[in-house]
């Protein structure tokens, strides 16, 4: 997942900005972890200006805060915030599954079949890298079936901002295997022309990964070494 299209990140900035939001997305950093300058140009092996230019661009993405004689810090994504931020992924991507003709084209399920294959195979391999991947490109592929470009860029926004919270559980195999359970149930309700049950799953589906992060937010600070009672 790149920055967003158009993205005029200098080829030092890319790399520093995938390596950092795998760190984000996959837990290697906490909620509110300094991202000092001076250790990431040394890390890198880089220079200031790339370094500044992906925290810019992680800013940008919602995963990183940056304030003016602070620095940068991992977004500690609040309780209240992931609330409201997936009031919003609810509300866009149930209107994306209820407007998407049925049943799919075959080409698009053919696809979609293909994708979660690869999901899966990448569960049983524990790979998080291609879970992470073949994830993103099962939601965008079946989400573009709405054939409204604009609602699918809003998704695929709201989905980036929520990085941290979607892959929180991945350490969990009864997590990833109830994922792919979902997709497949996503597959049969498309071919099936079915939305209601279509839509009833991505109302159950999308919560999992914001409830197990919310059930466990002070212990993540915790870990992180940064907590502090908030007032």
């Amino acid at each position: 997942m790149k920055p967003g299209p158009g993205s005029s990140l200098s080829n030092s900035g890319q790399e520093i900005f995938d390596a950092l939001r795998d760190d984000i997305v996959f837990g290697r950093l906490n909620p509110r972890e300094r991202l000092v300058e001076a250790d990431l140009v040394q890390r890198f092996d880089s220079h200031r200006a790339a370094v500044r230019e992906a925290l810019a661009a992680l800013e940008q993405a919602g995963l990183v805060d940056r304030q003016r004689n602070k620095g940068a810090a991992v977004l500690d994504l609040k309780p209240e915030r992931v609330e409201q931020l997936y009031a919003v992924r609810m509300l866009l991507e149930t209107t994306a599954a209820g407007t998407m003709p049925l049943p799919l084209d075959p080409v698009a399920l053919e696809t979609l079949v293909s994708i979660q294959q690869d999901h899966q195979q990448a569960v049983a391999d524990n790979d998080l890298r291609r879970i992470f991947d073949h994830n993103n490109r099962f939601h965008r592929t079946l989400y573009t079936q709405s054939g409204n470009p604009v609602l699918v860029e809003l998704i695929e926004q709201c989905a980036t901002r929520a990085l941290t919270v979607r892959f929180h559980p991945y350490m969990d195999r009864s997590f990833l295997e109830r994922v792919c359970a979902d997709h497949w149930a996503m597959i049969d309700a498309c071919r099936l022309c079915d939305r209601a049950r279509l839509i009833a799953l991505v109302r159950d589906h999308l919560p999992l990964a914001k409830n197990r992060y919310l059930d466990t937010y002070d212990e993540l600070l915790v870990q992180g070494g940064v907590f502090a009672p908030q007032a």
